[in-house]
């Protein structure tokens, strides 16, 4: 390349003029490229060569890249105008191809930076929607929480409430029961004082004591106010209000009481103070009959005739003045048995015999007054018409369980037991019609025991006389029931010989009068299960009626004279049912009672009796003396079994 001088002013070039009037200064000792986006970094260590190595990087980086090529200008010796022209066109080009390459770049960037922005939006979105579900999620974990701790403490506060409320029941119902008791032996005070008034007006003569009726009213109205106490007490409201009314009722009670005795004791002293004056009047005209006679004895027949008639009416009108109420009580009583020692009996035994007598017949008598008693106190509730509905559930109540006594099972057994007794022990009984109790009315408690006694009598003759085993547990019901409740022993001894007289063997009755051999063995069957069959073990082992009583019937039976066909099935069934556990207590003694009565009674017995009983009893006094036992009966419960 030839030198070229050029000499130009400074201050007339251009910036680029300058720059290309440097390079064409330095052009004669470049003789390679030294300048493009190809070429490699200059070094320090090798200044001189860096020139060439720079071109030629920029030789391989223009090689590599499809950039806009600028041709390499070579210097000449003269000044190329077009060159430099289309040197700085180059120029121009290369830098807007630069300018467009940096556009690209920064819109590049730009959409980077738009997706870079993007990207953290929804990263921010999503670590917001987590940050929300987290927050979410623990306002749920912290609401089951609350509803969590709310529910165990209202579970908390619940078992608190029924810890309260157990206790307030309970102590609710200790003073029922206390109420209840106080209201029992308030109802137990104003029944006796019940059956106190109504034999008192049964004694009155009506025709004297014209204010009767004005003391049965008040009675009823007393009798309504206990029975809508009770009621009353049925629904739980039992309180200081109705004790005091129970006590105000009874004192109610008492007061009539005291004033139907004043009157009496008023009629009485006026009946008295009539009889002294009629007394006093005989007295004078005695007196005036005596002077007459000792004026005129013929006047003394005139006179003393009209004043021994007129003694004699006046006589009989004194004895219904001097009966007690208790006497006049008497006379409307029919007897249950009229027991009286036979003549034939009394003449041919010791006087160790009639005392013996005297005994049993002080017993059967106080059996039938404990009876008769009972009867006439009920006898309000019996004929009261607006009481009959109770009177048929009190009926329904007993015969259910009653009916159904058997000795399927020892549970079975005692939830017939537990029903009756409960009842009669004065605890309401659910029925359909609704609730029933002994103590609602003041004579129920005593209907209900009568009721009882005569229905488990019934059920020796019907279900005992056709079925002997069911005997055990009706007679095992019975001797529980007698160890509670005393008075239903009585009452039950009462009915058994009512229905079979012959069980108190003091005097015998007319063949005619046993019209049903199978309903009086029944009978004669249950009333011997009795005495040989335990209660409950709970109970205790004392028997209220022991074997000693059929010692006694055996010897005192034997002394009378025997009847046809009924004698011999009485004995019969007593040693049947007995006659196992006799000879097991008695022994040798016993076997001495039934030598006696195959002696002497059989001697009597063949004269009146050819039937059949007669003959099964002579078949038994055979086996039984040869084998030297009776036969256990069927069906008969051990001690343990309930």
């Amino acid at each position: 390349m030839s030198e070229v001088s050029c000499e130009l002013e400074v201050g007339d070039l251009k910036p680029h003029e300058i720059t290309f009037q440097h390079a064409i200064e330095i052009s004669p000792l470049i003789k390679e490229r030294t300048i493009g986006p190809d070429m490699p970094e200059p070094r320090d260590e090798e200044p001189e060569s860096a020139p060439i190595i720079c071109q030629k990087s920029r030789v391989q980086k223009r090689e590599s890249s499809p950039k806009l090529i600028i041709p390499v200008l070579k210097p000449s010796s003269s000044l190329d105008y077009e060159l430099v022209s289309a040197t700085m066109i180059l120029r121009d080009a290369e830098e807007k191809r630069k300018k467009h390459v940096r556009q690209q770049m920064h819109n590049m960037q730009e959409k980077q930076l738009a997706v870079l922005r993007d990207n953290a939006a929804r990263l921010r979105e999503q670590q917001g929607k987590q940050v929300q579900e987290l927050i979410a999620e623990k306002q749920r974990s912290d609401a089951q929480i609350i509803q969590e701790a709310e529910k165990q403490t209202m579970l908390e506060l619940q078992e608190y409430e029924q810890q309260i409320s157990s206790i307030r029941l309970q102590a609710k119902r200790q003073l029922q029961l206390f109420s209840f008791q106080c209201v029992a032996k308030y109802h137990s005070v104003f029944r006796s004082k019940y059956e106190a008034v109504a034999k008192a007006l049964i004694s009155i003569d009506k025709q004297a004591l014209l204010s009767c009726s004005d003391y049965n009213r008040q009675l009823k109205e007393l009798v309504e106010l206990f029975e809508t106490l009770t009621t009353k007490i049925k629904t739980d409201e039992c309180g200081a209000a109705e004790l005091k009314l129970a006590d105000s009722l009874c004192n109610k009670m008492d007061g009539l009481y005291a004033t139907i005795n004043e009157d009496l004791e008023k009629l009485v002293k006026q009946q008295e103070h009539t009889q002294r004056e009629e007394q006093r009047k005989a007295e004078e005209q005695v007196l005036a009959a005596a002077l007459t006679l000792s004026q005129t004895p013929q006047a003394l027949v005139e006179t003393t005739a009209p004043t021994t008639t007129e003694h004699s009416q006046v006589a009989p009108q004194t004895v219904p003045a001097q009966q007690t109420p208790e006497t006049q009580l008497q006379q409307h009583t029919q007897p249950l048995t009229q027991p009286s020692v036979p003549t034939e009996q009394v003449s041919h035994t010791a006087p160790t015999a009639n005392q013996e007598n005297s005994v049993a017949q002080k017993f059967y008598q106080e059996i039938y007054s404990f009876y008769q008693e009972k009867v006439d106190g009920v006898k309000p509730l019996q004929s009261d018409e607006n009481m009959k509905k109770y009177r048929f559930a009190c009926q329904k109540a007993i015969n259910i369980p009653l009916n159904a006594i058997s000795a399927v099972s020892a549970q079975h057994l005692q939830d017939k037991f537990e029903r009756i007794f409960n009842f009669l022990n004065g605890q309401p009984l659910k029925t359909a019609e609704g609730q029933v109790s002994v103590n609602d009315h003041p004579l129920g408690r005593n209907y209900c025991l009568l009721l009882t006694a005569k229905r488990f009598v019934n059920q020796g003759e019907t279900a005992i006389s056709s079925n002997p085993q069911a005997a055990f547990p009706v007679a095992s019901v019975v001797v529980s029931l007698w160890k509670l409740i005393p008075e239903f022993g009585k009452l039950f001894l009462a009915y058994i010989f009512k229905e079979s007289p012959s069980l108190v063997p003091l005097r015998s009755k007319s063949v005619e009068e046993y019209n049903d051999l199978k309903r009086q063995a029944g009978i004669t069957r249950l009333y011997a299960a009795v005495m040989i069959t335990n209660g409950r073990r709970a109970d205790g082992p004392d028997h209220p009626y022991g074997l000693e009583h059929a010692w006694r019937w055996l010897v005192d039976y034997s002394n009378l004279e025997p009847l046809p066909d009924i004698s011999a099935t009485l004995i019969l069934e007593m040693l049947q049912t007995l006659g196992f556990a006799m000879c097991r207590t008695y022994g040798k003694q016993f076997s001495k009672l039934l030598l006696y009565i195959q002696r002497d009674y059989f001697a009597r017995l063949v004269q009146v009796d050819e039937g059949g009983p007669r003959t099964r009893l002579e078949m038994l006094f055979m086996n039984c003396l040869n084998q030297k036992q009776i036969p256990e009966p069927q069906g008969t419960l051990g001690p343990s079994f309930w």
